[in-house]
C-alpha cells in the first residue's frame, strides 16, 4: 500500500503545491481522493499508470477540490478508456460533472458511476472498505477512510506438505480460507498451515476541517492520517472562522484518535511548517511529517498481533 500526494496546497497553489489530490497505490488499483486543478499532470509526474484508477473520493465542492475532473475525464475519452470509473462524493458533485460535461460537449465512451455519499460505509469490495463521515467545514463536506479487510496469515508450505496437500491449487484454496481434500482422503482445515490472522491497514482522510468527533472516529488506531493543515500558531481564530485547523488541532486529533501517523496537508500559501515549527510538533507527536507535492509514502503489511504481543 502507497500514497502519493499530488497536490498538497490549500485553496491557494503556489510554484511548490497544486491544489488536493492524494492517490492511494493498493495492489496495482489506484484510489484518488479529491481532484484539484493539474491532478492528471501530477499522476503523470509521479509515473502513475492513470488507467488504473478505479475510484475518486471527492470530499466537497470547491474549486481546489475539483477543478481537475473534467480534464480527467476528457483524457480518459481521448484515451480511449472502456473500462468503468467511479465517483463518490456528495450530490452536487454529480452535478458539477453532468453540467460541465454538457458544456464542454464531452460525451464519455465508459461508464462514469455516481455514487452519492453518507454517513457510513460508502463502497466495499472484496479485500477493502471506504467509510465516510461528515466534518466540520463551511459547506458539506466528507472525510473518509480505506479500511483494508484482515488479511490471513502466513501460509505454512511445510506443515501443508506433511499433511498430504500437494503443491498446486490446493494450496490456493487454503489460502483463502477453505478446507481441502487430499488426494489421499483426509481433510485439511486452514487453520492448521496459516498463522494468525493479520489485520488490515487503515488509512483517514479529513481534509477542509475542524476538529471533530468525526475526524477522529475516521482516525481511529488509524496507520496513516492525512489532515487538513491549513493555518499556524497565531491563526487560530482564523482557522476557526473558515473552518479549517491549524497544524497543532491536526496533532491533537492524531493523539485522541491514536493515529499511528500523521501528515499534514492542505497547507496555507503563507504558513511555513518546517524547520522549528516541524520540529515543535514533534514534541508533541513524533509521528507528524509535512507532505510535498509527490511524495509518497510506504504503509507496511501488519504483522498478526498474537506475534507483536511476543515481541
Amino acid at each position: 500500500m502507497k500514497i502519493v500526494m499530488l497536490g498538497t496546497s490549500s485553496a491557494t497553489p503556489t510554484a511548490e503545491r497544486n491544489p488536493s489530490a492524494t492517490a492511494v497505490i493498493w495492489e496495482g488499483e489506484i484510489l484518488l481522493f479529491d481532484c484539484g486543478e493539474g491532478t492528471q499532470i501530477q499522476m503523470r509526474k509521479a509515473g502513475l499508470r492513470i488507467g488504473r484508477l478505479t475510484k475518486i473520493f471527492i470530499t466537497h465542492l470547491h474549486g481546489d477540490h475539483v477543478l481537475g475532473l473534467p480534464g480527467l475525464l476528457s483524457t480518459y475519452e481521448i484515451s480511449g478508456r472502456i473500462a468503468p470509473l467511479h465517483l463518490y462524493g456528495p450530490a452536487e458533485v454529480q452535478e458539477y460533472v453532468e453540467t460541465s460535461q454538457k458544456l464542454l460537449r464531452l460525451t464519455l465512451s465508459y461508464p462514469l458511476l455516481f455514487h452519492e455519499v453518507g454517513p457510513g460505509l460508502v463502497c466495499e469490495e472484496q479485500r477493502y472498505y471506504v467509510e465516510a463521515l461528515p466534518l466540520r467545514h463551511v459547506g458539506r463536506t466528507f472525510g473518509y477512510a480505506l479500511q483494508e479487510k484482515d488479511r490471513p496469515g502466513r501460509f505454512n508450505v511445510e506443515a501443508a506438505l506433511q499433511l498430504g496437500v500437494p503443491a498446486g491449487p490446493l494450496f490456493g484454496q487454503l489460502q483463502r480460507g477453505f478446507p481441502v481434500v487430499t488426494p489421499a482422503g483426509n481433510t485439511v482445515y486452514p487453520e492448521q498451515v496459516l498463522g494468525p490472522t493479520r489485520p488490515g491497514r487503515r488509512i483517514a482522510y479529513c481534509l477542509d476541517t475542524r476538529p471533530c468527533p468525526e475526524a477522529e472516529k475516521l482516525a481511529q488506531g488509524a496507520d496513516l492520517l492525512i489532515y487538513d493543515s491549513t493555518y499556524g500558531p497565531g491563526d487560530e481564530a482564523k482557522a476557526a472562522e473558515r473552518g479549517h485547523s491549524t497544524a497543532q488541532e491536526a496533532v491533537e486529533v492524531a493523539l485522541r484518535a491514536g493515529a499511528k501517523r500523521l501528515i499534514l496537508t492542505h497547507i496555507g500559501s503563507q504558513y511555513n511548517v518546517r524547520g522549528k515549527a516541524l520540529s515543535m510538533l514533534r514534541r508533541r507527536f513524533p509521528a507528524v511529517e509535512v507532505a510535498a507535492d509527490l511524495a509518497s509514502w510506504e504503509i507496511p503489511p501488519k504483522e498478526p498481533e498474537v506475534e507483536a504481543k511476543r515481541s
